[in-house]
């Protein structure tokens, strides 16, 4: 869980902000009243705070001396005050704070609490500046790291769409128009082609382009485009409303492709991806052999100890699936005790060593000693195609057939093609 250091000597704003900020998942607030408390929390060896929220006016500290503080402790350091002083502002933006925000609003602490869930979420996520002048470079990657983005820079179109392939989690770039030898619009056709604009942001940027090239390049793929020329606080809100709309699409997409229980995807994402992993696989030459999986007896779970236990067993039970998955696996529910597993690639002893392992966890789970051991000893059937079925339906037509004779056979077992 992270922790945010909240700095603040006025026990209303304190306990308002804190109440705001709890609604972030896998935050904790830890409060300070004045600088000499915040300096102990800082100094402790458990307290790893992730980002600095600090009010200017304090006891000890009555001219924003704080800030030198957390900055000093390397926290990315947000400023929330009652006291509007536009030199001082300024002061403070150009030390390195990440924002500055008046007390002035309920719109204020809204924007607050949204600032403050993307800076600690930035910190997994990787942006890529493609700009030829090393001074902009500079400056950008800077603006993006006070927003602990993990930032990558490329001087030319060849070096970015090197790099296209290589970071691990890119969901920015951005791009300036004038690039030598080539214009933008190559680079971006390079990264439409590998990511769509709901998976990837890109924000051009230009000191010269007109209200033609802009519009070109926004249909061409870009999500937004900005002048050199703005200040650094529209070109930060720009990208945080950027990546703020990826999360939202993403949590919608999520939401409609996956199984709210388990974790997994769900019966439509399977007939949607997993159909399409299935054809991929198949053409490229792979066999790509399907698990049918059914926990046994799962009825007799919810008569004797309730639906509540039999939510927690499939809700433990997606989580050992997912866990126990080779790197190119696609698990989904069906529904209800029904599971199905796209094994593309891998060989049968392979296929067979998966299943047992997750036998193996599940027994675990809800044997002597087990999180589930008041359910008693629960195991699963499996049945698995061949592999070299033609389409999905297929092979999902002939893991049923070999999980049906599991469960005839005596359940706790597994029948391959």
């Amino acid at each position: 869980m992270g922790q945010v250091l909240l700095v603040e000597d006025a026990s209303f704003f304190e306990r308002v902000i804190r109440r705001q900020l709890s609604e972030i998942h896998g935050l904790e607030v830890v409060s300070a009243t004045n600088r000499a408390e915040a300096e102990a929390l800082l100094a402790r060896p458990d307290f790893n705070p992730v980002v600095a929220l600090v009010d200017l006016t304090l006891p000890d500290a009555p001219d924003g001396e704080i800030v030198d503080v957390t900055l000093a402790a390397d926290l990315p350091t947000i400023v929330f005050s009652g006291r509007f002083d536009q030199t001082l502002r300024h002061t403070l933006l150009n030390k390195g704070i990440v924002d500055y925000i008046l007390k002035d609003s309920p719109a204020s602490l809204t924007y607050l609490t949204t600032l403050v869930q993307r800076v600690y979420a930035n910190r997994h996520i990787d942006a890529l500046v493609v700009d030829d002048s090393r001074v902009d470079t500079e400056v950008i990657a800077r603006r993006l790291s006070l927003y602990q983005l993990r930032v990558h820079t490329a001087p030319n179109h060849e070096t970015a769409i090197a790099m296209l392939d290589t970071i691990e989690n890119l969901r920015l770039v951005i791009l300036d128009y004038v690039l030598p030898s080539v214009d933008g619009f190559e680079i971006l056709r390079a990264i439409r082609g590998r990511q769509g604009m709901n998976e990837l942001a890109v924000i051009g940027l230009s000191g010269k382009a007109g209200p033609e090239v802009i519009a070109r390049f926004l249909k061409s793929g870009a999500n937004d485009f900005l002048p050199k020329s703005c200040t650094p606080e529209e070109f930060m809100l720009r990208i945080s409303q950027n990546l703020d709309m990826l999360d939202r699409i993403q949590t919608l997409s999520t939401m409609a492709h996956g199984d709210a229980l388990s974790g997994l995807s769900n019966r439509r994402h399977l007939f949607s991806e997993g159909n399409a992993l299935f054809d991929k696989t198949r053409r490229g030459g792979e066999e790509i052999a399907v698990a049918a999986i059914d926990i046994d007896t799962f009825k007799s779970v919810n008569d004797r100890h309730g639906h509540e236990q039999g939510d927690e067993l499939i809700r433990m039970f997606g989580t050992i699936l997912r866990g126990a998955c080779p790197q190119r696996a696609f698990p989904a529910r069906l529904g209800g005790d029904e599971f199905c597993v796209l094994l593309p690639g891998l060989p049968a002893p392979d296929c067979m060593a998966f299943i047992e392992k997750v036998r193996a966890e599940l027994s675990g789970l809800t044997g002597a000693g087990g999180q589930l051991k008041s359910l008693g000893p629960v195991t699963i059937s499996v049945g698995v195609s061949s592999g070299t079925e033609a389409n999905l339906h297929a092979a999902l037509r002939i893991a049923d057939m070999r999980l049906y004779e599991a469960k005839h056979g005596g359940r706790n077992r597994t029948v391959a093609s």
